[in-house]
């Protein structure tokens, strides 16, 4: 298909040297003689450049790219092409969006050749507004893919908050509440960023859910995860996942580690970190995880993270905090898990901090 180039010139002998020199190149051209009726013809009008005069009658130039910006009209890319070689006309031009500026007259090679570029440049802005609005619908889908960010029952809560580092991230949660008290939960991370991470949150929360129909000991769910995530995610891909299973009926929680960040248990004697893990899932197709328990004896939180919380660095030091910080407010005497958690939040927003992974918390109080 023929490139379309709008040519928007005052002078009719401008115009029919312009039109003749693009057709001949092999493009398709539309004229319009001042920028009033360049804004009527891009109303129904599609273009991939347009070639703009500085001085026109009823509407210049100038005042052309301003309404132009100030409606996004268009992202065509724009040549300016004039006999005004007045500097501030041309820096304001530039200002203005224009990508590059040539005099009347000019040797017919460079103009082209400056079209050509112009065009490249068009592709860019083109491909790029392509690519953003598939990340704001894939957003808008991996939406869909979390629960509630907060969940109570009688005898347990859980309080989410997650941060991509892009549009779309790599991290997901999930819970199941069964109607016999019983309460699991995921928090999981797959290696990578973006687009191909996303795309693979999908698959663990689809393989997760599919393993709770088998059973629910988080060793078995992550084992049945393991061997299906194994055969359809990229060798060089794995994913680490942290799931419980709480059972106040018991007072127990069971939990299965595949080679997450060692989440924190705090209860009224202090904070201690679950040290045991198994291998991530994905790579090793036959691996099994074990199921650890802990018996409450009285009220207790866990509070499970992803590795971005780790790297989190201090914008002053130029160094990773994440650690320090999350230690810090765990360690914070006198308030209650939930707000510690909030607050572990207040500082990865506040903007002494640089996020370069994403970040995800996930807070589970049990009674």
């Amino acid at each position: 298909m023929k490139k379309k180039i709008l040519v928007i010139d005052d002078e009719l002998g401008i115009q029919k040297i312009l039109s003749r020199i693009l057709s001949n190149a092999g493009y398709e051209v539309a004229i319009a003689s001042n920028g009033k009726e360049a804004l009527d013809k891009l109303e129904t009008v599609s273009v991939d450049l347009i070639m703009l005069d500085m001085n026109m009658p009823e509407m210049d130039g100038l005042n052309f790219l301003r309404r132009v910006k100030e409606h996004d009209i268009t992202h065509a890319p724009v040549l300016m092409i004039s006999g005004d070689v007045n500097p501030a006309n041309i820096v304001e031009s530039y200002k203005l969006g224009v990508y590059d500026f040539i005099r009347k007259p000019e040797k017919t090679e460079v103009m082209l050749k400056r079209v050509e570029n112009g065009l490249k440049i068009g592709e860019m802005i083109y491909f790029n507004e392509f690519i953003r609005v598939e990340l704001l619908m894939a957003r808008k889908l991996q939406k869909y893919l979390f629960p509630d960010p907060i969940m109570k029952t009688g005898r347990a809560s859980i309080y989410t908050w997650s941060l991509p580092l892009s549009d779309i991230g790599g991290d997901l949660y999930d819970y199941v509440a069964y109607q016999d008290g019983r309460l699991i939960f995921l928090v999981a991370d797959v290696s990578g960023h973006s687009i191909s991470a996303a795309l693979y949150t999908a698959i663990v929360k689809m393989v997760f859910r599919n393993a709770l129909q088998k059973s629910v000991v988080p060793g078995d769910v992550m084992t049945i995860m393991n061997q299906e995530l194994a055969g359809n995610i990229p060798a060089e891909s794995f994913v680490t996942a942290y799931c419980g299973l709480y059972d106040p009926s018991r007072r127990v929680l069971e939990y299965a580690n595949a080679g997450h960040p060692q989440p924190y248990w705090m209860t009224g004697k202090g904070v201690e970190q679950l040290t045991e893990y198994d291998s991530f899932l994905g790579p090793i197709a036959n691996a099994t995880y074990r199921t650890h328990r802990i018996k409450l004896e009285d009220a207790s939180s866990l509070l499970v993270y992803t590795d971005g919380i780790i790297d989190i660095v201090s914008e002053k030091e130029d160094a990773p905090v994440g650690l320090k910080l999350l230690l810090e407010i765990l360690n914070t005497s006198g308030k209650p898990s939930l707000e510690k958690f909030k607050m572990i939040q207040k500082n990865i927003t506040s903007g002494e901090t640089e996020v370069t992974d994403d970040c995800t918390l996930m807070l589970v109080d049990m009674i």
